[in-house]
């Protein structure tokens, strides 16, 4: 991944509009690839994606209430405990909470033996599966 600092000079080398494109590459140190991606909109902007939510911890690090760590508040250790209780294994929801499918796509005589071993693994408590069940 690209360093936000580089991605933002690059930004504003473009926009000086005083240098090629090639000529940015070379002083950026990318590719003439990435700058063309930047240029043209087509690189996604890293820099804000995914943790938007995410609030910046707050003083020094202290006793969490919830697990006893020393943290940084707030807890992300609860947090992910706290969305993994709300959203259990196996029942991944999408951006609009509906499900969402695990892409796993058998062929029906694949899809049985799938089905076996899931169901022994259940009954025998996760252990692997040796062997036939017939």
């Amino acid at each position: 991944m690209i360093a936000p600092k580089i991605v933002a000079d690059v930004r504003r080398l473009l926009a000086e509009g005083t240098h090629s494109q090639r000529k940015i590459a070379r002083l950026t140190g990318i590719s003439r690839g990435t700058v063309v991606a930047i240029a043209s909109g087509r690189r996604p902007n890293y820099d804000k994606s995914g943790n938007d939510d995410l609030e910046e911890p707050s003083g020094p690090p202290e006793r969490c209430p919830g697990c006893g760590g020393m943290v940084y508040m707030p807890c992300l250790l609860c947090r992910a405990r706290k969305e993994s209780a709300e959203n259990p294994r196996g029942s991944a929801r999408g951006s609009g909470g509906a499900p969402v499918r695990a892409g796993l796509e058998l062929r029906p005589e694949h899809h049985a033996r799938y089905r076996q071993v899931c169901d022994w693994r259940r009954r025998n408590h996760g252990q692997p599966f040796r062997g036939s069940t017939k």
